[in-house]
């Protein structure tokens, strides 16, 4: 934040002005037919240099407040112009009406909004400044001074008391001192907020961003040290126009930083609920946090923008209704945004699938990354992002991989036409071994059978299922198993087929003694097929101890800060 740099702009820029003009009367003279002219007989008889303090006084109840003494009246002037200079109220003058019975109203209020006590009152002929104004002002008075200078600066010398660009030299050798202790304030609160918070938060949670405390620290000083300016600066007694001016940066900038300090504070909040989720076993968590950081976020800066009008006296009511006109037109502009919206309302109800799911909809097949407010994010198997709209998902087909509770692999093998029934009953039994003794496949829903003739193998259906949590998982455990059944296939001294022809030629070659293999008997099918089962000698479920297979290493994961021993605690 640069608002105390920018509001030092403002003052310098505001001082080298020109003043403008606020009095209708001429100094020396009074009127008080007019609320106009009650006013400007009251400003101008007490601007600097050339004061009239007789007639300064001339417009106020002074009856009804009961006070009769001269010099109290004049000091109560003095303080009430004080008082809405230190506030930067200027009175426009085009504004009062300047007609004895304007519409027969008896009160005007010049200041509605930030001074409604200031009024005047029609008494008989005369317009006066009201009775109850003049008893509010030494409250008024004590609430916009934080501390009188009075005596501090009558014991000043005088060369500070000179002007220079506009001002006294004491102010501006207080102006930038004010904002010296105003950033030093800054400074401070922002540690004490970032060093408490830490510790705080903590207790909450495990792990927090000190990143986060800090950007939320930032603005929370901002706010403290715009708030002490606005409380200090009109002690030093610049004039309406600066005051104006300052006050009015002031006010904004501390409305953005307060609205800021709740941006901050969201993702502080945001963060720590992402903490938990990653503590529990539910995926809903996990989308619900970025929803909930998304909306928190607009519906502050929605409430931020009509808290920073306000400060800046906007009527946000008038606005509001003013863009309502265009209502219809901005709803079929939107349609297809609420209709998103929606979406993503059905998509929370329904939850067809959560964050990190694999799913095919619209034609996309991709891992769910972020379920948003508009739209649905996938990422692919070739590391592209696709958004999808909600209203789509909502409406369209969604097929969840990441629902199954198992995954299906579903293979024919072929063997040669020379295998032996014994040998195709071993060869069965011991594929149902291999997934018998797999800690990864569904042991209730496998099946192995001889299914049919080939035209150039005998076919043997392997059909079973999985109980893993993702797509690396399913074909590491496959690899695992068909390995397994070419050991077996070598054990069992059976043979995959392949595509084969045979050839009739009219002539035959000399029959020599070629010796042929001798298939295994019983016995040794019967013992290869329990080797092969569950705690079998030659059972090898998780592969070969070849090497360490040089598998793709899982990203680091994020480095979280360190705990730091409380200070002034020992170990043994």
């Amino acid at each position: 934040m640069r608002s105390l740099p920018i509001a030092a702009l403002a003052v310098a820029i505001a001082i080298l002005l020109p003043r403008a003009a606020s009095a209708q009367v001429a100094p020396g003279h009074f009127d008080c037919t007019t609320p106009r002219r009650a006013l400007s007989t009251w400003l101008a008889n007490l601007q600097e240099g050339e004061e009239h303090p007789r007639e300064a006084v001339r417009c106020f109840d002074w009856a009804g407040a009961r006070i009769t003494r001269g010099d109290q009246r004049v000091d109560l002037a003095r303080r009430l112009k004080r008082v809405l200079d230190a506030r930067g109220l200027y009175v426009e003058m085009d504004d009062i009406p300047d007609e004895a019975s304007p519409a027969a109203v008896t009160r005007v209020v010049p200041f509605p909004n930030l001074l409604a006590g200031f009024v005047l009152e029609k008494q008989g002929q005369a317009w006066l400044v009201s009775a109850a104004t003049i008893r509010s002002v030494p409250g008024w008075y004590d609430e916009t001074f934080a501390f009188d200078l009075e005596h501090m600066l009558s014991a000043l010398p005088a060369w500070t008391h000179q002007t220079a660009l506009g001002a006294a030299w004491w102010q501006w050798i207080a102006l930038p001192l004010l904002i010296l202790i105003a950033l030093i304030v800054r400074q401070i609160v922002s540690w004490i907020v970032q060093t408490q918070g830490t510790r705080l938060l903590t207790t909450l949670v495990r792990r927090i961003s000190p990143a986060l405390l800090k950007r939320a620290a930032l603005p929370i000083g901002t706010t403290v040290a715009t708030i002490l300016l606005m409380y200090a600066f009109p002690s030093l007694r610049f004039g309406v126009d600066v005051n104006r001016i300052v006050i009015f940066a002031l006010r904004v900038a501390t409305a953005v930083s307060a609205v800021l300090i709740v941006y901050r504070l969201v993702d502080v909040a945001a963060d720590m609920l992402d903490k938990r989720a990653d503590d529990t076993s539910t995926k809903l968590d996990d989308q619900l946090v970025p929803l909930i950081r998304k909306s928190l976020k607009v519906v502050t800066v929605v409430l931020g923008v009509i808290f920073v009008l306000q400060n800046l006296e906007v009527d946000v009511a008038s606005l509001i209704a003013g863009v309502s006109l265009g209502g219809l037109a901005f709803t079929l502009a939107a349609r297809d945004t609420v209709a998103n919206l929606f979406g993503s309302v059905s998509i929370f109800a329904d939850q067809p699938f959560q964050v990190g799911d694999w799913v095919v909809m619209q034609g996309v097949e991709g891992t769910v990354e972020e379920v948003g407010m508009r739209s649905t994010r996938l990422r692919t198997s070739y590391r592209s992002l696709v958004s999808i709209p909600n209203a789509k998902v909502a409406d369209g087909i969604v097929d969840n991989h990441g629902a199954r509770d198992s995954r299906r692999t579903s293979v024919t093998l072929g063997l040669q036409y020379d295998t032996t029934p014994e040998q195709m009953e071993a060869f069965c039994d011991g594929v149902r071994a291999i997934l018998a003794a797999n800690p990864a496949v569904k042991k209730d829903a496998y099946h192995v059978y001889f299914s049919g003739f080939g035209d150039s193998a005998l076919n043997v259906m392997v059909y079973f299922f999985f109980v893993v949590d993702d797509w690396k998982d399913e074909l590491r455990q496959r690899h695992l198993v068909f390995l397994e059944i070419l050991r077996l296939a070598s054990a069992l001294r059976v043979q995959f087929a392949f595509p084969t022809r045979t050839l009739h030629l009219a002539t035959r070659a000399r029959e020599t003694d070629v010796p042929l293999p001798s298939p295994p008997t019983d016995a040794e099918l019967g013992a290869a097929v329990l080797a092969f089962g569950p705690g079998g000698e030659l059972a090898r479920p998780g592969g070969p101890a070849i090497s360490h297979g040089f598998y793709p290493a899982p990203p680091p994961a994020p480095t979280e800060p360190e705990e730091r021993e409380p200070s002034g605690s020992t170990t043994d």
